[in-house]
């Protein structure tokens, strides 16, 4: 294994980062405009679901972080390793395939909140007391 190719995933891996860090800095902002103000049955029940939600993209970007250092571990290692020995060939592909792994949990939790985001702003919509029907009247 060249020891660029791990490299060459990093920039991919950090807009993963950003993203996530983004969309994770708007739900807790959106979190806490809930909180800040006593809530009601509906907005409680609404916050412990953004909380969860909240959980899984912290825990995405956490594993978008550790597979960015298995991705760099893995160029290091390739890098220094002497190709003469199998094991040497070996390591930086195990620890590149740890990486690949970890970006796939990470990208599957995405997936989840994604249709779970869905699913909260269904919630949303049906207990809003604005409905169609009054723009009919």
């Amino acid at each position: 294994m060249d020891w660029y190719i791990p490299i060459t995933i990093l920039p991919a891996v950090g807009l993963l980062i950003v993203s996530t860090t983004a969309q994770m800095m708007g739900l807790s902002t959106e979190i806490g405009g809930i909180l800040s103000v006593k809530c009601s049955t509906f907005e409680h029940k609404l916050s412990g679901l953004k909380i969860k939600q909240l959980t899984r993209l912290t825990r995405a970007t956490a594993l978008f972080y550790i597979s960015a250092a298995c991705f760099v571990l893995a160029g290091i290692l390739g890098a220094i390793l002497p190709e003469s020995k199998e094991i040497s060939k070996n390591i930086p592909q195990f620890v590149l395939l740890v990486g690949v792994v970890l970006t796939l949990i990470a990208l599957g939790l995405m997936i989840i909140y994604g249709i779970k985001t869905i699913t909260i702003r269904k919630m949303q919509h049906e207990f809003n007391p604005h409905t169609n029907e009054e723009e009919h009247n």
